[in-house]
């Protein structure tokens, strides 16, 4: 069970069973749950413990108990640790049999491909209430922008369109990066694409790990010439720099990056990775550092290794 906020108001409703208007005079009435945590559009979070705490208070409703009455005893009881609350790792999504992942890519995707943000809006938000942002980011969004990217490719669906749904799944793993939990007392990994290199679908999915393991990520996106990373490299001293290239022409562009950065005692630790190198293993001889590997679980867990 965490504490970190992540479900809006309508996950919350359609999971406690509470409506929206109650939940809404709770916290303008009795401050109840406590924690305060907004999007940036002003938009209430709550965490899996408040879930917790409002079906609580909802069950001794249930049984003829005031509403005011039913928070202060929840309330009293949780600060005195007297509350049953499920074990770590038991939690609401536990409760609720999930549809098969397939039927949540294609209802993702066919909004999108509608245009109907609205929609996709709901679907984030209903498996936000089952699957963690981590479960997400591999197995939906990771298929979804491939669905996007071939339909494009394909003559399915426009530009414009493929840019709406892109920038829209991009902007979920942005705020997931900022919302991730408190970070690591070391320095921030920098994440960037190789100069020339406009794909940065794989490095959002990468920081989007990294920060939900913890990890500071200093997250610098596409074409970054080497030029600028070099001066922001001496300013903010990262533990790592990853470079992302997915083209065979931006990861040639990679074997230059020593000309631009200057490690000290091996510091900080460069490291690379990206579609390119998957498709042509002999690309992976031409650039200096640590090579990721082949999957983004695998650069996750290489990196954590070698940074602890």
């Amino acid at each position: 069970m965490t504490e970190e906020p992540l479900y809006n108001i309508g996950v919350v409703t359609r999971v406690t069973g509470v409506p929206v208007a109650t939940l809404r005079a709770w916290e303008r009435r009795y401050g109840f749950p406590h924690s305060s945590a907004r999007t940036a559009g002003g938009h209430r979070l709550y965490s899996e413990k408040d879930i917790l705490l409002l079906r609580a208070v909802k069950g001794q409703i249930d049984q003829g108990i005031s509403a005011r009455q039913a928070v202060a005893a929840v309330q009293r009881m949780d600060a005195e640790g007297r509350l049953t609350l499920p074990h770590p790792g038991e939690s609401p999504k536990a409760e609720l049999p999930p549809l098969p992942p397939a039927s949540l890519r294609e209802q993702l995707a066919g909004a999108l491909m509608r245009h109907d943000l609205a929609h996709a809006d709901q679907v984030m938000g209903d498996m936000l209430a089952f699957y963690s942002p981590e479960d997400l980011t591999l197995n939906i969004i990771s298929p979804v922008l491939n669905e996007i990217g071939q339909a494009w490719e394909q003559g399915q669906i426009s530009v414009a369109t493929e840019h709406l749904a892109s920038n829209y799944l991009r902007h979920r793993m942005l705020m997931w990066m900022v919302t991730g939990p408190a970070p690591r007392p070391v320095n921030p990994v920098i994440l960037a694409c190789a100069p020339g290199e406009w794909h940065e679908g794989s490095l959002l999915m990468l920081g989007v790990l990294l920060r939900r393991k913890g990890w500071p990520v200093a997250y610098l996106g596409q074409n970054v010439p080497f030029s600028d990373l070099a001066t922001f490299v001496q300013q903010i001293q990262p533990s790592a720099v990853v470079l992302v290239a997915m083209l065979e022409e931006s990861a040639k562009v990679l074997a230059g990056w020593p000309n631009w950065i200057v490690q000290i005692n091996g510091r900080p630790l460069m490291a690379f990775g990206g579609r390119a190198f998957v498709i042509q293993p002999e690309l992976q001889k031409q650039v200096p550092g640590f090579y990721l590997g082949d999957h983004i679980l695998e650069g996750v867990a290489r990196l954590e290794a070698a940074l602890a």
